[in-house]
């Protein structure tokens, strides 16, 4: 299947993002970030990573992908404005596990190396991989946030952090496209006034298959 012609026809199953005022504000700074960009909450080297993945996650076809709209940029700043002290502390531990592993396998030990096409075998091993593994690394995971730090017993589970990380980016990848305005203006439904409510339609008669704009 084309997957920039599934992402245009998708409902809204990765909500992760609202779209708030300061959201939209994020997505409006973001827009104007130049070559000395720094990031707010990701290192060099870990915003070099995210980059590549959501490029891989969402990539420039016939309408623009997550670099060219800014996405990582608008990510970090969502990162950093918007999720609690919590929540960035499990999206770091996931993302260093995942560049831990995939540097492993390569043999190096310098994340900035690390090409596209390295990621991106990680990230079909984590989001392609059967349902009993998924399950079982998810059990990981949630076992150890809630004991890990409390029981020196228990190991780092290493690819479930690196699973959840992998899963989390994608939801927010989609979610941060989705609610991007020239995708939401362009490539999605868009009804800048809203009219009347017909409750029971076909969705392809009414916008030709596309999610609403938000």
């Amino acid at each position: 299947m084309n997957r920039r012609k599934a992402l245009k026809n998708i409902g809204m199953g990765f909500g992760a993002i609202t779209a708030t005022p300061t959201v939209v504000g994020l997505f409006q700074s973001c827009q104007t970030a130049g070559p000395n960009w720094t990031p707010l909450h990701f290192t060099k080297d870990q915003f070099g990573v995210v980059s590549k993945l959501m490029d891989i996650i969402i990539p420039t076809t016939d309408i623009p992908g997550a670099i060219e709209l800014k996405l990582p940029e608008f990510l970090d700043g969502y990162v950093d404005a918007i999720i609690n002290t919590k929540g960035q502390e499990s999206l770091i531990l996931g993302l260093n596990q995942y560049i831990a592993i995939t540097l492993e396998e390569k043999g190096d030990d310098d994340a900035s190396d690390l090409t596209s096409e390295e990621l991106e075998a990680q990230l079909s091993k984590y989001l392609k991989g059967d349902e009993a593994q998924q399950k079982n690394w998810i059990k990981a995971a949630s076992v150890y946030k809630a004991t890990g730090k409390k029981d020196s017993d228990i190991s780092t589970p290493k690819e479930a952090l690196a699973y959840g990380f992998a899963v989390q980016l994608r939801t927010m990848t989609v979610s941060a496209f989705k609610t991007n305005e020239y995708i939401g203006e362009n490539v999605l439904a868009y009804v800048p006034i809203p009219g009347q409510q017909k409750g029971c339609v076909d969705l392809i008669e009414a916008t030709g298959g596309k999610a609403y704009s938000l």
